[in-house]
């Protein structure tokens, strides 16, 4: 073991964030990109801290293997629904996660989804790849305007009221629900908060920006979707698994919604399911919300500072456990 403080980390990180932690940590890393099954822990061993991605599942039998060294998770992103907190706070292990920096790019993503959903963007790239100079002429290709519209946000978090912001600019008519709605929120955002059902039946855009917990697990689902309007549109950065995909998928083709605009997908990592993808009122991007120079450098940043001051404090300074 060297003088230096070890982090190891079960995939190889980008270059640039390896060499900030390398000029004071000892980093260990897999030999391929990702460690084997059974490999992590071996390498692990000796290290206080772990550097963890939302692509690195980290359940309950994972923090049990953990050597007992390891006092630190420290993950880069917002959500921690890839770590059992539970299982790290019973083994004593700290969590960390990289809150705010990435709320402008986020809320931006949200609203670039929103207008190319409401206007078939994806129907209209197909034609233009054929060469056509003149497409979608008929009204059954015709997308909605978004101006003017009810935008329901399920999540009136930093990304939601950022989101909400933006709204605005296109007199969009904001509707909301959130575990703590105030006075102070529809003042500031021009808003209105509702109950859950309130805002499926009444918005014609909605936008989910809630955290993957057990209670959001599928929270749009066949029932949901019923209580939305046929001409409803559906957004989601916030964690695939809100969304139950093959109801969605279902509503989709046969009219019942639409259209969607998606971030993140139920199958992650794995594949897209293709049945999704391939439709024409689907607009998917590859997870790539927080995909900017600027978001990923305070990324990086960020959960540096949080490592540097569980090393120098004894607790990163965005602590979730």
């Amino acid at each position: 073991m060297t003088e230096k403080s070890i982090i190891a980390t079960p995939r190889r990180l980008p270059g640039a964030l390896a060499g900030l932690l390398r000029a004071t940590y000892e980093v260990r890393e897999p030999e391929g990109d990702v460690a084997a099954p059974g490999e992590f822990a071996g390498y692990a061993e000796g290290a206080e801290a772990v550097f963890a991605t939302a692509f690195d599942d980290m359940d309950e039998g994972f923090i049990r293997d953990l050597p007992e060294s390891v006092k630190l998770i420290a993950s880069i992103g917002v959500g921690v629904d890839h770590i059992d907190l539970e299982a790290a706070k019973r083994r004593g292990i700290a969590v960390s996660n990289t809150p705010e920096v990435t709320t402008a790019c986020l809320a931006d993503t949200t609203m670039g989804l929103i207008i190319a959903a409401c206007r078939r963007f994806r129907e209209g790239l197909d034609i233009a790849r054929t060469g056509e100079g003149r497409g979608m002429l008929t009204p059954e290709t015709w997308g909605q305007r978004v101006t003017g519209r009810t935008l329901g946000i399920i999540g009136m978090g930093n990304v939601g009221k950022e989101v909400a912001k933006r709204a605005q600019g296109f007199d969009l008519k904001i509707i909301y629900t959130t575990p703590r709605p105030s006075p102070e929120i529809d003042k500031a955002y021009n808003a209105r908060a509702v109950a859950l059902d309130d805002l499926l039946k009444q918005a014609d855009i909605i936008s989910l920006h809630c955290p993957l917990k057990p209670e959001t697990h599928h929270l749009i689902d066949g029932a949901a979707i019923e209580k939305m309007k046929p001409s409803a549109v559906i957004i989601n950065i916030s964690r695939g698994p809100v969304i139950d995909e093959m109801a969605l998928i279902a509503a989709l083709k046969s009219g019942r919604l639409f259209a969607a605009g998606l971030d993140v997908f139920e199958t992650e990592p794995a594949p897209i399911r293709e049945e999704l993808y391939s439709l024409p009122n689907v607009f998917c991007l590859p997870h790539i919300a927080s995909a900017t120079w600027e978001s990923r450098s305070a990324m990086a940043m960020r959960v540096l500072a949080n490592i540097n001051a569980y090393f120098e404090t004894g607790a990163p300074a965005d602590r979730v456990v």
